[in-house]
């Protein structure tokens, strides 16, 4: 298999973390973690691990590429239950099922496997098409769809609408209407949700949040929260539906997300997580693997014209390369919700452990426009002084996995592959 040294890399330590039924291990994120229950996860995961992979097998014709693909569609075909949906479904939520934009996510894993294989497996392909038709009909339009709102809810049960999500599940669509060749997937959804979206676009010319995409709305209420990642997750939604449509609303709209993203990029290359309604800026974590999404994303706009250096980064990406070959999370989670300060200095647990769902992100940007970023040193396990819940400890990162430590005393370890982390009783799912 040839590929470039992270790519490669990052690919093996994401093989490593494989469990039955898929890719399993710990999760880190904003809202919730889930730290202890590593069983497999068929999420959002599977839409990078997936592209990346079919991007591997364009660009080398090395079948073992390809295999890796099928075998992660395979794992999403088994865990597919009679109603359409995928367990463990909802990331940072699972054990669950019905998540979105996850199984979204992964219906775009599976499209972009049966548009691969159309041509060489017409068998496999029709597989990995119904298993995507299927979620797609009954776990997204018809349990989702507000025919009055125009729009994709989050939440069956009340009106609320995100529009990251609601672009993911676009994404997904337009993929299912190129492999059947039936525009009946997008025609009656993807004008109206995009102009949702463009209802939670903010257009002040001149202002900071000047193309922010708001997080998301209750009814009529829109809440005034601008996060520069889902924002970039609106994009390819977006520009999808401008070519669908021939409106150039929605590539301008598109355009402008990308400028307002570029516009709130600091210096080391890294992007504030939060940007509020009254312009205060939270930074506290700043996403390191996902920032992949954002690199690939904003690549995709330079035929609109955005004016974008990613040197600075894919510096910071480099820069969060580990020694696995998987990529750390963050930078500040031991001061989430803060403003101020890198509090980087020890890390925290979160930062340093290296998430499937977020080094998918970064995987796939290696595989295709930052394939020449360096690989990291040797692949020996890294010792770092962090912190946890406020108390200090010696964390180890490497191919046996994540241990937490004080001393001798182990009170966390994650070993790739096991389905379950062994912790202390304090140390448990937030």
């Amino acid at each position: 298999m040839i590929a470039s040294s992270a790519a490669a890399r990052c690919a093996d330590w994401i093989e490593a973390t494989r469990t039955v039924g898929g890719y399993g291990g710990p999760v880190a994120h904003w809202w919730r973690d889930c730290l202890v229950d590593c069983r497999s996860g068929h999420d959002w995961r599977y839409e990078g691990i997936v592209a990346g992979y079919l991007e591997l097998h364009r660009a080398t014709g090395d079948p073992a590429w390809l295999d890796r693909a099928r075998r992660a569609g395979e794992d999403l075909l088994a865990a597919q239950a009679d109603d359409g949906h995928f367990s463990g479904s909802l990331f940072e939520q699972n054990p669950g099922t019905a998540g979105t934009p996850h199984e979204a996510a992964a219906d775009t894993a599976l499209l972009r496997l049966a548009l691969h294989l159309r041509h060489d497996d017409a068998e496999a392909a029709d597989r990995y098409l119904a298993s995507a038709r299927r979620n797609l009909e009954h776990g997204q339009i018809r349990r989702l769809w507000d025919a009055d709102a125009g729009s994709f809810r989050d939440d069956p049960g009340r009106p609320s609408f995100v529009p990251n999500k609601a672009c993911t599940l676009l994404e997904a669509l337009f993929l299912l209407a190129e492999a059947t060749q039936d525009d009946r997937w997008v025609r009656p959804y993807a004008a109206r949700t995009a102009d949702a979206v463009l209802r939670h676009q903010v257009r002040r010319p001149g202002h900071l949040l000047d193309g922010a995409i708001a997080q998301n709305s209750f009814g009529a209420a829109v809440v005034g929260k601008y996060f520069p990642y889902y924002v970039a997750r609106c994009i390819p939604g977006l520009l999808e539906t401008a070519r669908f449509t021939g409106d150039d609303r929605y590539a301008e709209a598109a355009l402008a997300a990308g400028r307002f993203v570029v516009r709130t990029r600091e210096a080391d290359g890294g992007f504030p997580q939060v940007v509020y309604a009254n312009g205060r800026v939270n930074r506290n974590p700043r996403w390191v693997a996902a920032v992949g999404d954002i690199l690939r994303v904003l690549d995709l706009l330079a035929p609109l014209g955005l004016a974008f250096d990613p040197g600075p980064t894919e510096a910071w990406l480099a820069a969060g390369l580990l020694p696995c070959g998987a990529v750390r999370t963050a930078r500040g989670f031991a001061r989430q919700g803060h403003p101020d300060g890198t509090a980087d200095e020890p890390p925290e647990l979160r930062d340093i452990l290296p998430v499937v769902g977020w080094c998918d992100k970064a995987f796939r940007y290696l595989c295709t426009s930052g394939r020449h970023l360096p690989a990291p040193g040797p692949t020996a396990d890294v010792e770092l002084d962090c912190t946890f819940l406020g108390r200090p400890f010696v964390c180890s990162v490497g191919r046996s996995g994540v241990a937490l430590r004080r001393g001798r005393h182990e009170v966390y370890r994650w070993t790739p592959g096991e389905q379950w982390a062994r912790a202390e009783p304090w140390l448990v799912v937030r």
